[in-house]
């Protein structure tokens, strides 16, 4: 068995872990090796044309399609919604090479919410300057804003707003929502252009602005079609891992130290595997338990959402300058709420292909939360993964109240313009609040924000899996940096704050 060793040994190449291989390799005297279960592309014209573009085409809500680069998940939404697809990315890039290219940022409120809980390192004030530091937005120049990193940041134009997308706009004005330029400005509300990190038809996901352009350093090694199976340990101390490479056949790697990017499944899932987690779940399986953390795979955090759809008059067309289905977003508060930063939610406007568009609205802050364990000792059988969406009855007056208003704005005579007529939900579905929330039941989805499957907390909390700084506890030189390592689900699309929590925690714990 091979014995190639590192200093930094990286597993998967998604948001965190492609910016983290690309920092740490810019020390010449580390040796970087970023381990991939998915296929690996060395240059920009290597990657296939849904990675490095967007296909408007394909991409509906219901999520993006499964293809040979995905993890082809599944999870119980809630009980009248059983097997709800999940995909994830599986190729250099991880998820934001498959995702929907919107770069928003958490709202000050919910970082401060992270540095109250313990977590102190984690305020809006200490985050923002890695925020800026990733990006090179192209409509801003502000304190509030980076101009030089590798993420180029843009919004669509007003005279660039497609019919549908106008009369959301005026729709929302008319009902007293203020306009907001800047989504992501720190206590962004109203509603506004949305930020995507998508330029020139380049999807400039982590692979592409940070893994790739690093590609020639000779410290940095990136394993593809490379699934890490456990970790290993010696004393007490993660030393190495088991792989089984390109050739399916059994390996080894060691370093000295391990960070798992896998992602909110994989790194718990990983973790489990490893015997690092709930000690009677890990004995079910026959995995001997090295330390019992029972919050491995609990407090599954995410942004459901339901979407009504119309028929328009019109096929349905995409911005001019980003190519993007969507364009303008709502951003504000839930009603019934007891609180202006803890129930924040976005409802947008995109075109479908075809004759219509969507509606979809997400609860931002979901009470309820789920857990991922496993069901099989093999780490080639998925977890199971179980939502459990509305378990907590306010979320499910809440998302009502989202879905009457998304009806509302859709019903507005700003659209009688572009609207032919109202495809979901259907006239039965809303004949009574019993038949509107059946719906909602069967029809709600993820917002592909899956979080805190391994979050961070204080060492007195019991379901905390690692400290503020990625460390996992109960053991040395092993790290989880990812959004399963988020406190909580941030107030908006989490590739933004993944990549951001890369290049701090490279920054603070490597100093690169």
């Amino acid at each position: 068995m091979s014995r190639a060793h590192y200093d930094t040994l990286i597993v998967g190449a998604g948001s965190a872990g492609a910016v983290l291989a690309a920092r740490l390799s810019e020390d010449p005297a580390r040796s970087v090796c970023l381990v991939e279960a998915g296929p690996d592309y060395e240059r920009l014209d290597q990657l296939p044309s849904r990675v490095r573009g967007f296909d408007f085409t394909d991409r509906p809500y219901a999520g993006p399609r499964l293809t040979s680069h995905e993890w082809t998940y599944t999870a119980r939404a809630t009980d009248r919604s059983l097997e709800m697809p999940v995909p994830r990315g599986r190729v250099i890039g991880g998820s934001s090479s498959i995702n929907g290219v919107v770069f928003l940022r958490a709202l000050r409120s919910a970082l401060d919410a992270w540095a109250a809980a313990g977590n102190v390192e984690w305020s809006f004030e200490q985050c923002l300057p890695y925020y800026r530091k990733l990006e090179a937005d192209s409509d801003f120049a502000d304190e509030w804003h980076g101009s030089a990193g590798p993420i180029p940041v843009c919004r669509s134009a007003r005279e660039d707003w497609q019919p549908p997308s106008v009369a959301f706009f005026e729709a929302c004005a008319s009902m007293g929502y203020d306009y907001c330029p800047d989504m992501n400005r720190p206590d962004a509300r109203g509603v506004g252009p949305i930020p995507a990190n998508y330029r020139d038809g380049v999807r400039h996901s982590s692979a592409v602005a940070y893994l790739i352009p690093s590609r020639g350093r000779p410290n940095l090694t990136v394993l593809g079609n490379t699934l890490v199976t456990r970790v290993r340990f010696a004393g007490g101390r993660a030393c190495g891992v088991q792989i089984i490479d390109a050739r399916q056949q059994g390996d080894e790697l060691a370093a000295d130290e391990i960070i798992l990017s896998g992602g909110s499944i994989g790194s718990p899932h990983l973790l489990l595997l490893s015997g690092i987690g709930p000690a009677p779940q890990l004995k079910e399986f026959g995995i001997a338990p090295l330390v019992d953390l029972p919050g491995v795979g609990q407090h599954v955090r995410d942004h459901p959402f339901v979407a009504t759809l119309w028929d328009t008059f019109e096929p349905g067309t995409t911005d001019r300058r980003t190519g993007l289905p969507w364009q303008v977003q709502l951003r504000t508060t839930a009603q019934p709420s007891s609180s202006q930063t803890d129930d924040i939610w976005l409802t947008m406007i995109m075109s479908t292909p075809g004759r219509g568009f969507m509606i979809p609205s997400s609860l931002m802050y979901a009470r309820s939360t789920g857990q991922l364990r496993l069901v099989s000792a093999d780490p080639r059988t998925p977890p199971l993964l179980d939502f459990n969406y509305l378990s907590d009855p306010s979320d499910l007056e809440r998302l009502r109240s989202l879905a009457r208003l998304a009806l509302e704005i859709g019903q507005h005579a700003a659209f009688d313009r572009v609207r032919e007529g109202l495809r979901s939900p259907a006239t039965d579905d809303l004949v009574s609040v019993a038949s509107l929330d059946d719906w909602i039941m069967r029809t709600i989805s993820t917002g592909h924000h899956i979080s805190c499957t391994c979050r961070m907390g204080r060492p007195s909390d019991r379901l905390a899996v690692v400290d503020q700084r990625g460390q996992v506890y109960g053991v040395d030189n092993l790290r989880v940096i990812d959004a399963s390592s988020m406190p909580d689900c941030p107030s908006a699309n989490l590739n933004a704050t993944v990549m951001m929590m890369a290049e701090k925690l490279a920054g603070i714990i490597y100093n690169v």
